[in-house]
Formats: structure tokens, C-alpha cells, sequence
């Protein structure tokens, strides 16, 4: 899904309300509020997502919000103001699983451009231990572990990038 991420949309500062004006950063032009000396960039979101693992099949989550609801992907979410991306991983498995997870290792990093919020950077994390009872809540519809041979397609690049690095970091025996 290749597109031009549209401009910066703002015309006034947040803060001070005064009009923005393309002044250049340095390196190109930017918005920037003269009052409150500052530019505003158009940054990407973050989000995680991990993988856990069980026997030889990998954890999917089918969606049950948009976009792509009723498809498969990697469990995660977007991490939230004040907290980090381990912490955010914690969270959206206890979310999505109910599980309680531990022992994250950084599988890899894969950005994104996105329709809805101009790009998305994803941090995935593989799982070493966890524990609980699987159950699908939040937004989720069903969890399943998946043999490498019967995944399904996954709607987003992101995801689709981070379980080749997953994959690749197995046959290695990286992991």
C-alpha cells in the first residue's frame, strides 16, 4: 500500500493558538509557532506487538475492530503516553490474552506508512515466558496458534516484516 503521507494539517499552535508559518528547521521547512519558538512535526505513532509462541505454532489474534476486523495479525496495540514499549506489550497481552507475560527480547522494528495516522512504527517483542489461561477480550475475536506452514496471510506490512525477522531469528536458533 504505497501513498504520499498527506501534509501537515495544523494551521495554529496547540499551545498558544497563534498562526503557524513554514519556517525551515535546519534541514527543510516546517511549521512553526514564532510565539512559542517551536516546530511541529508530523511524526509516526508507536506501536508493539509480540509473539508467543507455544510447541512450533506462533499466537494470532483475529481482529475485531477496524481496520481489517475479522482478519489475523500479531497481538498488540499502541503504546500510550507514560509508559515504554516493554510496558506497553505487558499491557495489550493482558488486554488481548489475558495472559501475563515476561522475559521480552526485541525481535525487530518495521515502520509503516498509514492511511489513518501517517505512519506507524511497530516494535516487536518475542515472548519467553508467560502464563494464564487464553482468552480473547478487548479487541480481539479468537486467538489461535498457527504451524508456519498454515498462517494466515496478515493484513499489515509491519506484521508481515516482523515475522520474517521472527522467522528467520528461529532458524538461526537466535531465539
Amino acid at each position: 500500500m504505497a501513498f504520499d503521507p498527506e501534509d501537515f494539517c495544523w494551521n495554529y499552535c496547540p499551545i498558544c493558538g497563534g498562526r503557524l508559518t513554514l519556517c525551515t528547521d535546519g534541514e527543510k521547512e516546517q511549521p512553526k509557532c514564532d510565539r512559542c519558538r517551536r516546530f511541529y512535526y508530523r511524526n509516526p505513532v508507536p506501536a508493539v506487538c509480540c509473539f508467543i509462541t507455544r510447541d512450533d505454532s506462533l499466537l494470532l489474534a483475529q481482529r475485531a475492530v477496524e481496520p481489517c476486523v475479522g482478519e489475523w495479525t500479531l497481538p498488540g496495540g499502541f503504546v500510550e503516553i507514560g509508559e515504554t514499549t516493554e510496558e506497553a506489550v505487558v499491557r495489550e497481552m493482558r488486554e488481548e490474552t489475558t495472559l501475563e507475560i515476561a522475559s521480552l527480547r526485541l525481535v525487530g522494528v518495521s515502520t509503516q506508512q498509514s492511511r489513518f495516522y501517517g505512519a506507524v512504527t511497530v516494535l516487536g517483542y518475542y515472548v519467553g515466558e508467560w502464563s494464564g489461561t487464553l482468552q480473547p477480550c478487548s479487541d480481539v475475536l479468537d486467538l489461535r496458534f498457527f504451524s508456519r506452514e498454515n498462517r494466515p496471510p496478515m493484513p499489515f506490512q509491519a506484521h508481515r516484516e516482523l515475522v520474517a525477522m521472527f522467522d528467520s531469528l528461529l532458524e538461526q536458533a537466535d531465539l
